[in-house]
């Protein structure tokens, strides 16, 4: 009889840290490294433009590795054109200048997030939610009246994410969208916030 129950607590424990090794190596290693690629429209009156994006992540053991801490490296420039109209833009009987003008802002920004990776909670599926705050620098360059002007300055932001995962090869291909908060108060552009959506951004995460 005790041969019989060492046997089992044996099969038992043999199981049980299969199940445990099975459930770690969900997904593979703990760095995971992105690239992305996504619209981006700012909540300011400039237009949308391609988002491009690298992540650095590490998976943390807090919270049965479902916590991640993610660096993220974003590069878009959004611009608007127009012409002003203004008739005071002539004078004493002259013809008014070409109005036409073109406003462009450059953003660089390091963004330090936390992420919650709700592992295979939908099927194979992996969403997640995460952020935290960023460092924005920004340039907007103006050309108005054939004369060009730039501006360049840096601050602190915030950002908030929400994907989800699909397993594929040795690691995932994943669709996510954020929101931006990243203000910015130039000449050229007044006090705004430059920051905005990303939408339908699209990329492949490793798991090194």
């Amino acid at each position: 009889m005790n041969a019989l129950v060492l046997v089992a607590l044996t099969a038992l424990a043999a199981s049980g840290s299969k199940s445990a090794a099975s459930t770690e190596g969900v997904g593979g290693g703990r760095v995971l490294l992105a690239p992305k690629v996504g619209f981006f429209k700012s909540t300011a009156p400039l237009g949308g433009d391609l988002y491009l994006g690298l992540e650095l992540g590490y998976v943390t053991p807090l919270l049965k590795r479902r916590l991640a801490v993610v660096l993220e490296v974003n590069y878009h420039r959004p611009q608007a054109s127009g012409v002003l109209t203004d008739p005071q833009l002539g004078g004493f009987g002259a013809p008014p200048p070409d109005g036409s003008y073109t406003l462009a802002v450059r953003e660089v920004a390091f963004l330090l997030s936390a992420v919650f990776r709700f592992e295979r909670a939908l099927g194979s599926l992996t969403p997640y939610v995460g952020g935290g705050p960023g460092l924005y620098l920004h340039r907007a360059t103006s050309d108005l009246f054939g004369a060009t002007a730039s501006e360049s300055g840096g601050g602190l932001g915030l950002q908030a994410l929400a994907g989800l995962e699909l397993p594929l090869g040795p690691g995932g291909l994943f669709l996510e969208a954020h929101y931006h908060l990243a203000p910015l108060d130039f000449v050229t552009t007044g006090d705004v916030n430059v920051g905005g959506f990303l939408a339908g951004g699209l990329g492949y995460r490793l798991r090194l």
